[in-house]
């Protein structure tokens, strides 16, 4: 009886400890956006909430003045319509973005560096 006591305490005191990390996954609260680049290269990752999904992709079709990513799964290497050169893969929640540097032109990679920023501004807003 005294074992099942303890079992039965540290299974209550697991749930409580773990609620509040629970919660805030069920909620969608977790948002984490990696930027990092080199000399060569560009890269952006999101990973947020699959409900942010859909207004994700229409900011970034919005800002590329595109239907590229609107209710669509991507991963490949593309040219847009201004002839940057990107590597997209996007999922329900998930965002990545490369850029090579030494294809594109330094506005290409401006523009493509602000849209990160405002993915950001996007995954932020409440």
């Amino acid at each position: 009886m005294k074992k099942l006591n303890y079992l039965l305490g540290f299974i209550l005191f697991v749930t409580l400890v773990s609620f509040p990390f629970l919660k805030k996954e069920l909620n969608g609260d977790n948002i984490k956006v990696s930027v990092s680049e080199t000399k060569e290269e560009y890269r952006f990752e999101a990973h947020f909430s699959k409900d942010k999904s859909d207004a994700v992709s229409e900011y970034m079709d919005d800002y590329l003045d595109q239907k590229i990513f609107e209710n669509a799964q991507i991963d490949a290497a593309m040219r847009l319509n201004d002839g940057t050169q990107i590597y997209a893969k996007t999922d329900d929640g998930e965002v990545k973005i490369r850029l090579d540097k030494q294809l594109n032109s330094r506005e290409s990679y401006e523009k493509i560096k602000k849209m990160g920023e405002g993915i950001k501004r996007v995954l932020t807003k409440k």
